[in-house]
């Protein structure tokens, strides 16, 4: 019997984890997608994030989910693929459907379309731990938790508070942002 050795190819110096794809490094001339992950109240969020960035002037294509319990269909992944340049996939706020928007984020990345998540504060922790497991750089967004229990106007504030940080997250200008949790009304 002849004994063999196998080698690892790979340096004991490489990165485990697979940098995000560098996102443009403005939106000029881009199109946005705004991935409803279909969780209840989370479209008057996604909302106001369209209306802000028609305020900004940039392009956005809205896309939902059947469900937040499942990763988004293939048809709803290619449509991003074939249609836009960046991605803000909104709002999270339980585990299963941040688990899930985790890799819908992965996988638009490893085809090319960067983006940030955005979640409540209480799943920072759980997407951090699913980025780990799946060996991705993923940027996030915080917004309070829960967002079940709030007023439209308060997921509007919620989406102003948080909108620079989302447009920061999106671009090279701003790096690979993993921001702090703030209330609306605070710096």
């Amino acid at each position: 019997m002849t004994a063999t050795a196998l080698r690892d190819p790979t340096a004991e110096t490489s990165e485990v984890n697979r940098p995000r794809k560098q996102p443009p490094e403005t939106l000029d001339d881009k199109t946005v997608a705004l991935l409803d992950i279909g969780k209840m109240r989370g479209d008057e969020f996604v909302d106001r994030m369209e209306q802000l960035f028609a305020a900004r002037g940039i392009t956005t294509t809205r896309y939902k989910k059947p469900t937040n319990t499942r990763t988004a269909p293939v048809e709803i992944i290619q449509d991003i693929v074939n249609d836009v340049d960046i991605v803000v996939i909104a709002l999270s706020d339980c585990g299963s459907c941040t688990s899930c928007s985790t890799h819908d984020l992965n996988d638009l990345d490893q085809l090319c379309i960067p983006g940030v998540n955005v979640m409540t504060e209480d799943f920072r922790h759980a997407f951090e731990q699913h980025c780990a497991k799946i060996c991705f750089v993923g940027p996030s967004v915080y917004t309070p938790h829960p967002m079940q229990n709030r007023t439209t106007e308060q997921l509007h504030e919620f989406a102003d508070a948080v909108f620079e940080d989302i447009l920061a997250a999106i671009t090279s200008s701003g790096g690979i942002l993993e921001t702090q949790s703030r209330r609306p009304g605070t710096t």
